[in-house]
């Protein structure tokens, strides 16, 4: 069974689609259960040409006919929302900022090139029986890493809370950057978003125990709605800091990585916690 490495625009599946040479639904495929958020997020990277996961193909040539079919085994929710979106059958969500609101139909001439010339990879297994297909599954996730408790939320809520802590960790990566709050390969594991959400926590809740259950929850609660007043906040607390406080601590150990994460925010002092929340605030005035 050789598996051949190739590229297709978008306009290539289209094509396929219509001629009823694609199978989006074998058996060994899931069905479509992507939300809005997530259509959305794929179609505004495609348009702003920023890469996404390669798809894999079962390529089946019937010599009679001389016609090839392609049964997709991984990425069947990735072309569905695509076919999905140049039929005009969702709008992008307020996700897309400039594209929020609009089809297909209603991109401009330039867009809807960029759209449907956009390049997918695609692994093709050439006659590959089922069992081919699923050694192929088996090999793919054995190479998987575990995801962390970030990126489980990353994955799987897909409200405003997310998007925020998403948008507000890639703003200040410069501070976990420059102050070594973290390493790149913490970033990498979306630590980054874990130590927002927990700040928001603060601003949202006051100063209570820490840990995953926690930002768990936060991303539950406010997954259906979320209005940013707290983002906003925290924007303006980290540029104070920036501003007045954190260059001076530059290579001091109290910015070791990860340093301001050792020590849960209830074994501190009181006079130690920083003076955000509601909490702080009820023993200010006390």
């Amino acid at each position: 069974m050789p598996s051949i490495l190739e590229q297709y625009r978008i306009s290539d599946f289209l094509d396929w689609h219509r001629e009823k040479r694609l199978e989006l639904n074998p058996a060994f495929q899931r069905g479509s259960v992507w939300s809005p958020p997530a259509r959305t997020f794929l179609i505004d990277t495609i348009l702003r040409q920023l890469p996404i996961p390669k798809v894999y193909l079962r390529t089946k040539i019937d010599v009679s006919t001389k016609k090839s079919i392609r049964e997709v085994v991984d990425g069947q929710q990735r072309l569905r929302a695509i076919l999905d979106f140049s039929d005009d059958k969702f709008p992008l969500s307020k996700r897309a900022s400039e594209f929020a609101g609009l089809k297909y139909s209603d991109l401009a001439e330039d867009k809807q090139e960029v759209f449907l010339g956009y390049p997918i990879a695609v692994d093709q297994l050439v006659n590959a029986s089922t069992d081919d297909v699923l050694e192929v599954f088996a090999r793919l996730n054995s190479y998987t890493v575990t995801l962390n408790g970030p990126e489980k939320r990353h994955a799987k809520y897909q409200g405003d809370f997310k998007w925020a802590v998403r948008a507000a960790s890639r703003r200040w990566g410069h501070l976990w950057e420059n102050l070594n709050v973290l390493t790149t390969r913490e970033r990498v594991r979306m630590l980054d978003d874990s130590l927002t959400a927990e700040m928001l926590g603060i601003l949202l809740d006051g100063v209570t125990d820490g840990g995953q259950p926690k930002i768990d929850n936060l991303y539950r609660r406010y997954d259906s709605s979320f209005d940013g007043t707290a983002i906003t906040t925290l924007d303006d607390i980290l540029s104070f800091l920036v501003d007045n406080i954190a260059v001076p601590l530059v290579d001091t150990p109290l910015m070791k990585p990860l340093t301001c994460l050792r020590f849960p925010p209830t074994k501190l002092p009181q006079d130690t916690r920083l003076g955000f929340g509601p909490q702080a605030t009820s023993a200010r005035t006390h």
